[in-house]
């Protein structure tokens, strides 16, 4: 089958429509994914935390301040509500404050929680920018080299080799 210029432009067209649906889908504000979820959230939480004391839980959120010796850490948790803060005993994570953890246990009264498991996402708040930046690098990277060795051709729709390149 020859890929003729209408074929393209309905393809592309598809494919466009394919991409901006499955955008829609996943910004939806609760994916079906989210109703099978088992913990409460933090957005349920911070709207009426006394409903969840005693219950297990698993937050993400950024760290305030931690006391190794007390084992003890202040999170703060960004919710539609605005901004809520938990105080965790049981931490044992090595991460400075802005870094970001994964905080799985009980909540307690007087917005505590007690964790079972602490994991560090971003040890230190710079961590986010050091990924973007590695990703746009090698973004960069990639689109030379594909232009290196291609070029497009407008009048065809395509993408063709450079006359000049080796391959």
């Amino acid at each position: 089958m020859e890929w003729t210029t209408p074929r393209r432009v309905v393809a592309i067209v598809l494919l466009v429509g394919l991409v901006f649906g499955m955008g829609l889908h996943a910004g939806m504000d609760r994916p079906q994914s989210e109703q099978h979820w088992p913990y409460p959230r933090g957005d349920d939480i911070a709207a009426d935390y006394e409903q969840f004391v005693g219950e297990k839980t698993l937050l993400w959120g950024t760290v305030r301040t931690v006391d190794p010796a007390d084992g003890t850490a202040v999170i703060r948790l960004e919710t539609t509500e605005g901004t809520l803060e938990l105080s965790v005993t049981g931490f044992d994570a090595a991460v400075e404050p802005g870094g970001t953890v994964q905080v799985y246990g009980t909540l307690g009264p007087g917005h505590t929680i007690e964790a079972t498991n602490v994991v560090v996402v971003n040890p230190a708040g710079s961590s986010a920018t050091v990924k973007y930046a590695t990703s746009a690098v090698g973004a960069v990277l990639v689109l030379v080299v594909f232009f290196g060795r291609w070029r497009p051709e407008l009048s065809q729709w395509a993408f063709v080799p450079r006359e000049d390149s080796d391959g």
